[in-house]
């Protein structure tokens, strides 16, 4: 009885784990610098495959002048932003705007560990970033090309 629940859940972790490689996760990195309409474009574009936008940190070092910025950007209600400079570490970003497509293995406290990532520099729209990393054929390609089969889904329609 125990080995059959312990296979059980051994088979149901691993299409859990399989499901989950195959949706990885997509990171578009913008700042406050850019032009705001290249902002709202990726913030837009985003909204499809779920990807999150983000910026290193605060415009001038304060809260209230984010929020009036955020605000700009998303008064009609469509996409948003996240503030997370550690991913801008992690990911060794440089420039922007970028974007990142990894498998996003969740790593254990105090242990040093990578998931394999690909990223693309410039503004460019989000399909053709997703077309270059799919191109690649590497361990987050098929994570760029079900993001991009939803891109292009979502504009047939």
């Amino acid at each position: 009885m125990k080995i059959r629940l312990l296979l059980f859940l051994s088979v149901l972790l691993f299409k859990m784990t399989q499901a989950y490689a195959e949706t990885g996760h997509i990171y578009i990195f913008v700042s406050f610098s850019m032009p705001k309409t290249s902002i709202k474009g990726w913030m837009s574009e985003a909204e499809i495959p779920h990807a999150s936008v983000q910026i290193r940190g605060l415009v001038n070092n304060s809260f209230k002048e984010t929020i009036k910025r955020v605000g700009e950007l998303t008064k009609d209600n469509r996409g948003g932003l996240q503030i997370n400079p550690k991913l801008f570490e992690q990911f060794q970003i440089d420039q922007v705007p970028a974007v990142v497509v990894t498998s996003d293995v969740s790593c254990p406290p105090n242990i040093s560990c990578m998931a394999p990532f690909d990223v693309i520099y410039g503004d460019v729209t989000l399909a053709y970033a997703l077309q270059k990393i799919a191109d690649r054929n590497d361990a987050v390609s098929s994570i760029a090309k079900n993001a991009l089969n939803q891109l292009r889904e979502n504009h047939a329609a």
